[in-house]
């Protein structure tokens, strides 16, 4: 099972420094949240920020959560700024086929995100063009929030339905993760984590990671 520190919850005005600690500590990916003020009620960052990290991270995935519906702007800009994997909601657009397809045509993985109360049935028709779906257990906008247990289920419910339609798709979960629902959403068959405040805000990062991984991957 992988780890995806959210960024967000790191110290910003020492961004590069919390990273490096992170890559030190043997992570891959990182999950940035990009909030546009207007489909959720929170700001962050901009494409430069993506660029900034691919330049002094070249060999770390960099997954933009894109949580706007305006799309037309930011696929194309978060896409030449290199993201590696861009996922956006499903409840932000009526052209999601498009946007999977100009994913594809410009060499970046593709992912579809989920709100709480967003049935995973509305993911069949896309699912040949996913690498990745990203459940949200919490509501989308702002870190720290307690982690929705119904999510549990809807893990289930993906799985079967992944099984039903013989495809096998990365499933993410982001909100609330910790030592516990780390281990509870492995157990449904969530495949990564997202973790923001557990790593970046409860002292020491590789400490927090090597807790997190150890939890999720060597069963203790």
């Amino acid at each position: 099972m992988k780890i995806a520190p959210s960024i967000l919850n790191a110290d910003n005005l020492n961004l590069g420094r919390d990273i490096k600690k992170a890559v030190q500590a043997g992570i891959s990916r990182f999950h940035i949240d990009i909030m546009d003020g207007h489909f959720v009620p929170n700001l962050s960052y901009g494409p430069q920020l993506v660029q900034d990290f691919k330049r002094e991270f070249p060999f770390t995935e960099a997954e933009v959560h894109l949580m706007s519906n305006n799309l037309k702007e930011f696929i194309p800009a978060f896409s030449k700024a290199g993201a590696d994997l861009i996922e956006f909601h499903y409840e932000a657009s009526d052209e999601v086929g498009y946007w999977l397809d100009y994913l594809a045509s410009n060499g970046v993985k593709a992912g579809l995100v989920l709100n709480p109360e967003t049935d995973v049935d509305n993911l069949k028709p896309f699912l040949a063009n996913l690498n990745q779906v990203l459940l949200m257990s919490v509501h989308p906008g702002f870190g720290g929030q307690s982690f929705i247990s119904e999510t549990i289920n809807k893990i289930s419910a993906l799985k079967e339905l992944f099984a039903a339609e013989k495809v096998n798709i990365p499933i993410e979960i982001d909100g609330g993760i910790d030592d516990k629902t780390a281990k509870d959403v492995k157990a449904a068959g969530a495949d990564i984590v997202v973790a923001g405040s557990y790593i970046f805000k409860k002292g020491n990062i590789a400490t927090q990671i090597k807790t997190l991984d150890g939890i999720i991957n060597e069963g203790h």
